[in-house]
């Protein structure tokens, strides 16, 4: 029974020992990070893809409800002088009764 007892931890912590990365294979993994040769998983890619799409979208709302502002704000000063003109020239008929 010890025997059966000592191969197995002997087997677990040469397993434990084969997942460990030395300092060679954890600079190599920094260098793929940041050079970005690490393959990503199939989520990973497709998260990132859903987020830039996402943050297009809201670019390009948020950039046309600042046109839209901008086109409602040109015509209320445009119906405002046009309002002015019309009590200018015709100043009873905007006055009230």
């Amino acid at each position: 029974m010890k025997k059966i007892v000592l191969a197995a931890f002997a087997a677990s912590a040469i397993l434990a020992a084969c997942e460990q990365q030395g300092p060679a294979e954890e600079a190599g993994e920094e260098i793929d990070e940041a050079v970005g040769t690490e393959e990503q998983n199939p989520a990973e890619e497709a998260w990132e893809d859903t987020t830039d799409a996402a943050e297009d979208a809201w670019d390009a709302t948020t950039d046309a409800a600042e046109d839209a502002g901008e086109q409602v704000e040109e015509w209320a000063d445009e119906a405002g002088e046009a309002m002015e003109e019309a009590t200018e020239e015709n100043p009873e008929d905007g006055a009230p009764e």
